[in-house]
């Protein structure tokens, strides 16, 4: 959220306007290219109208380069196959509930927090794979203090071994990030940007819509320089 000024004058824009913004956490890998060979998708009961065109526009997008991972609605599905070693891209298209207590979604059989990703914590169990996760979803990028540490989605899925992860800071409007998405994909896969630059492209492309602040709600953690592939990790 940086606004840097021109000596006395204003500057030309946030910093993220300007360069690609990306953070780490603590003992996150650098992972330098993200092997996207299909798209898992997590759409649960309930989830924002949109969610459905949001779907069908990414799956049009990744055909027929990626291959389709289906869509999960059940958190003990999830679970299992992160437990297991999902590969490729996770995408979230849902609601996320952000209290004081944290992260939380609504998945048909219950709910679904980050606490749920400690077996895979633990045993890095997305190590080898390394998939992208993009969480669609209302302030997906919100941590709380948690005894020594920090609990949220972002930090417990790279510490599961993550290779990159995309979340928001504040609640967003759905159009727009559905558009953020589309043009981060397009940037990475199409026009073969780095993660950081593609992140920059993406603001930069929705920046303009009716004053909505969603371009700049998105935090990307992971290597600015990373590039992602549709061939399956070697």
């Amino acid at each position: 959220m940086l606004y840097p000024l021109d000596g006395t004058q204003q500057g030309d824009g946030f910093l993220a306007e300007w360069l690609p913004v990306v953070r780490r956490v603590h003992g996150q890998e650098r992972v330098r290219q993200l092997h996207l060979h299909q798209a898992t998708f997590v759409v649960p009961p309930g989830s924002p109208p949109e969610a459905e065109q949001e779907v069908t526009t990414l799956r049009a997008r990744f055909r027929p380069a990626m291959g389709d991972g289906g869509i999960l609605t059940r958190g003990a599905e999830l679970q299992s196959r992160l437990d297991e070693g999902m590969a490729g891209l996770l995408h979230f298209a849902c609601h996320n509930a952000f209290t004081e207590t944290g992260s939380q979604v609504t998945m048909a059989d219950g709910r679904f927090d980050p606490l749920d990703l400690a077996t895979a914590q633990g045993s890095r169990s997305l190590g080898d794979t390394q998939p992208l996760v993009f969480f669609n979803a209302c302030r997906s990028a919100g941590q709380i203090d948690w005894y020594s540490t920090s609990l949220g989605w972002a930090p417990q899925f790279l510490e599961a071994g993550a290779g990159a992860f995309v979340g928001t800071l504040w609640p967003v409007r759905s159009d727009s990030a559905l558009a953020y998405a589309d043009a981060f994909y397009a940037h990475l896969l199409t026009g073969r940007l780095p993660l950081g630059e593609a992140s920059m492209k993406a603001r930069q492309a929705i920046r303009d819509l009716d004053g909505d602040p969603t371009w700049l709600a998105y935090a990307v953690y992971g290597s600015p320089a990373a590039t992602a592939t549709t061939r399956v990790a070697p």
